[in-house]
Protein backbone atom coordinates (compact mmCIF):
# COMPACT_ATOMS: atom_id res chain seq x y z
CA UNK A 1 0.00 0.00 0.00
CA UNK A 2 1.76 3.36 -0.88
CA UNK A 3 1.50 6.31 1.54
CA UNK A 4 -0.36 9.39 0.90
CA UNK A 5 -2.48 11.81 2.41
CA UNK A 6 -5.59 9.65 2.19
CA UNK A 7 -4.72 6.47 3.64
CA UNK A 8 -3.14 7.92 6.94
CA UNK A 9 -4.49 10.00 9.41
CA UNK A 10 -2.04 12.45 11.98
CA UNK A 11 -2.60 12.15 15.51
CA UNK A 12 -0.85 15.09 17.51
CA UNK A 13 -1.57 14.46 21.59
CA UNK A 14 -1.13 17.85 23.28
CA UNK A 15 0.65 17.25 26.77
CA UNK A 16 -0.30 20.17 29.02
CA UNK A 17 1.02 20.49 32.03
CA UNK A 18 -0.65 22.21 35.42
CA UNK A 19 -0.05 25.50 36.39
CA UNK A 20 0.79 25.52 39.78
CA UNK A 21 1.37 28.70 42.39
CA UNK A 22 -0.22 31.35 44.64
CA UNK A 23 -3.42 32.31 43.45
CA UNK A 24 -2.99 29.85 40.67
CA UNK A 25 -3.61 26.55 42.41
CA UNK A 26 -4.56 27.74 46.02
CA UNK A 27 -4.90 31.01 48.35
CA UNK A 28 -3.47 32.49 51.69
CA UNK A 29 -7.15 34.03 52.26
CA UNK A 30 -7.56 33.34 55.83
CA UNK A 31 -11.82 33.56 55.19
CA UNK A 32 -11.35 30.76 52.74
CA UNK A 33 -12.98 27.19 53.36
CA UNK A 34 -12.80 23.88 52.26
CA UNK A 35 -14.41 22.95 48.59
CA UNK A 36 -15.16 19.10 48.07
CA UNK A 37 -15.18 18.33 44.39
CA UNK A 38 -14.84 15.61 42.11
CA UNK A 39 -12.38 15.14 39.19
CA UNK A 40 -12.43 12.68 36.68
CA UNK A 41 -9.75 11.74 33.78
CA UNK A 42 -11.74 9.93 31.31
CA UNK A 43 -12.15 5.99 31.63
CA UNK A 44 -10.94 6.23 35.37
CA UNK A 45 -12.76 6.54 38.14
CA UNK A 46 -13.10 9.91 39.51
CA UNK A 47 -11.19 11.51 42.45
CA UNK A 48 -12.49 13.40 45.56
CA UNK A 49 -10.24 16.46 45.85
CA UNK A 50 -10.49 19.10 48.64
CA UNK A 51 -9.63 22.57 47.25
CA UNK A 52 -9.13 25.54 49.62
CA UNK A 53 -10.97 28.76 48.37
CA UNK A 54 -12.94 31.77 48.60
CA UNK A 55 -15.43 30.61 46.40
CA UNK A 56 -17.19 28.55 44.43
CA UNK A 57 -15.79 29.69 41.23
CA UNK A 58 -12.19 30.16 42.89
CA UNK A 59 -12.22 26.17 43.49
CA UNK A 60 -13.14 25.76 39.84
CA UNK A 61 -10.43 27.83 38.91
CA UNK A 62 -7.93 26.08 40.96
CA UNK A 63 -9.19 22.10 40.35
CA UNK A 64 -8.94 23.51 35.94
CA UNK A 65 -5.46 24.99 36.71
CA UNK A 66 -4.11 22.00 39.12
CA UNK A 67 -5.85 19.42 36.60
CA UNK A 68 -5.50 20.52 32.78
CA UNK A 69 -6.35 17.18 31.55
CA UNK A 70 -9.72 16.63 33.85
CA UNK A 71 -12.16 15.82 31.09
CA UNK A 72 -14.97 16.84 33.96
CA UNK A 73 -14.63 18.84 37.39
CA UNK A 74 -17.32 19.41 39.79
CA UNK A 75 -17.73 21.37 42.95
CA UNK A 76 -19.85 20.58 45.21
CA UNK A 77 -21.35 23.42 47.75
CA UNK A 78 -20.59 21.21 51.32
CA UNK A 79 -22.52 22.70 54.27
CA UNK A 80 -21.67 19.86 56.63
CA UNK A 81 -19.40 20.97 59.28
CA UNK A 82 -16.45 18.38 59.82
Amino acid sequence: MAFNKSNYMLQQQELREAVVGLGLTRTEDPGSKLYRGTVSFGAARPMTELIRATSKAEAIKFATNRYPTATNIEIQDDKRRR
